[in-house]
């Protein structure tokens, strides 16, 4: 087709304005493209037309292109394409409205094979020992709040935005899953005055990963909003507690991992999470809410995660249910010492032992049970389970390690001089010899008393 059948084309009548501009556009560049080809270079002093700062364009490059820019330009601005209305309902706010996805989970609801409803049974004084937090054993766990967001990127910092926050909260025994909107960039001014109604009337918040993601994103976007950052209750990254009690058996924690190890459950046809943002620079492109269906569905099956994942971690440290895992007894029985529940941890070591027979973990069981017979006072005990311990290590400096705790209880626990002498001898690789000698040379000044 030439240029004039072209150009006679694009001045015709035609419905769909923005493909005729597409078009004029292409040929633009058409025209700039061979003309570069073809022309020659400028002069060394070359005449200054409109045009001489993006290409050298001949007198009747220059002809076509005013044309066409004037046909353009008497179009018009092309009207915006009206967006689809979207299907969520809408809740009124001191800045706006706000469109929320709102889902109510029965009391029997099971995410995998845990009762999302176990978090309601746990005890204050449980979930403060998990976050080693004593500050959280007088809180009301029944307005608890779950937390979530799906954000335009993982960076962080003031570009990325979370535009869906999603909360889930216990009432009357149903879990209330609400998943706050944002339609578009710059409109999450509403968004954030609901969650700073929820913050205010929740004990704790709930988070995975939410310390050190979450939270520090959505407190950066109230200040950009120009917004009063509302005071965050208590805290509790379930992401922190997962890492001292499943990583050393599970090694990865991703969110989706623990629920197939612990939880049971396999989620199907889920989205995964580097799609999230492309996903909703294509619902802002078009209106189309089925972009984020999926990702609300994702978001939704977060939350729902999050109480049922509480009630295992909880449950498991209640009542000593570690016998099959012996790597999880020894880390709930080290949680345990942590917050100085002896009782507990005794138990967890017994688990250990009993999960661990036969197996490598037996020597790391008896070492820990030792440790935890020795804080208790009980010195005899703690001398039978390190020498058991050391019965089944064939390790040098780990055998150098228990030597000296066993030098140390026979010497200034149980008195027996000779005993703690004979394994002083052999703690070199564990504290040096200068400090070997040291407790040779005060055990040899003992025994000649």
């Amino acid at each position: 087709m030439s240029f004039r059948d072209k150009l006679s084309r694009l001045s015709a009548p035609a419905a769909d304005r923005g493909q005729r501009i597409a078009e004029l556009r292409s040929l633009i560049g058409d025209i700039l493209a061979r003309d570069a080809a073809q022309e020659s270079p400028p002069p060394a002093e070359p005449r200054v037309t409109p045009y001489a700062n993006r290409s050298y364009a001949s007198p009747t490059s220059v002809a076509r292109l005013t044309a066409l820019r004037s046909a353009i330009d008497s179009w018009g601005p092309s009207p915006a394409l009206p967006r689809p209305p979207l299907p969520w309902p809408t809740r009124d706010t001191s800045a706006g409205p706000v469109h929320v996805v709102e889902r109510w989970l029965p009391p029997d609801h099971a995410h995998g094979r845990v009762a999302v409803r176990s978090a309601l049974e746990r005890l204050p004084a449980t979930l403060a020992a998990l976050a080693l937090d004593p500050a959280l054993e007088g809180l009301d766990l029944s307005r608890m709040l779950f937390l979530d967001t799906e954000t335009t990127g993982l960076a962080g910092g003031a570009g990325t935005v979370p535009f869906l926050v999603g909360l889930a909260e216990f009432d009357q025994g149903c879990l209330r899953l609400r998943q706050l909107i944002v339609p578009n960039l710059g409109a999450e001014a509403p968004m954030l005055v609901t969650l700073a109604e929820r913050l205010a009337a929740a004990s704790c918040v709930l988070t995975y990963n939410g310390k050190s993601f979450d939270w520090p994103l959505l407190r950066t976007r109230y200040v950009l909003n120009r917004l009063p950052v509302p005071a965050l209750p208590p805290h509790v990254d379930l992401l922190h507690a997962s890492r001292r009690i499943w990583k050393p058996r599970l090694g990865s924690l991703r969110l989706p991992e623990v629920e197939r190890a612990i939880l049971h459950c396999f989620r199907e046809d889920d989205i995964d999470g580097s799609e999230i943002p492309s996903r909703y620079f294509a619902f802002l492109r078009d209106g189309g809410s089925e972009w984020l269906l999926p990702v609300i569905e994702h978001n939704q099956n977060d939350l729902i995660a999050l109480p049922a994942m509480l009630g295992v971690l909880g449950a498991r440290f209640e009542q000593v249910e570690c016998e099959d895992h012996a790597l999880d007894a020894l880390a709930y029985g080290r949680l345990a010492l942590r917050v100085r529940d002896a009782l507990r941890a005794e138990g967890f070591a017994r688990a250990a032992i009993a999960a661990s027979e036969g197996s490598p973990l037996a020597l790391h069981a008896w070492s820990f049970s030792g440790e935890v017979a020795r804080r208790a006072g009980e010195a005899h005990a703690a001398v039978r389970h390190f020498e058991q311990a050391l019965v089944l290590c064939d390790d040098q400096e780990r055998r150098a390690a228990l030597h000296v705790m066993l030098a140390k209880l026979y010497e200034h626990s149980l008195r027996d001089l000779r005993r703690a002498y004979r394994h002083a001898r052999c703690t070199e690789r564990a504290e040096g010899p200068a400090q070997q000698g040291r407790r040779l040379g005060r055990l040899t000044r003992k025994l000649e008393r």
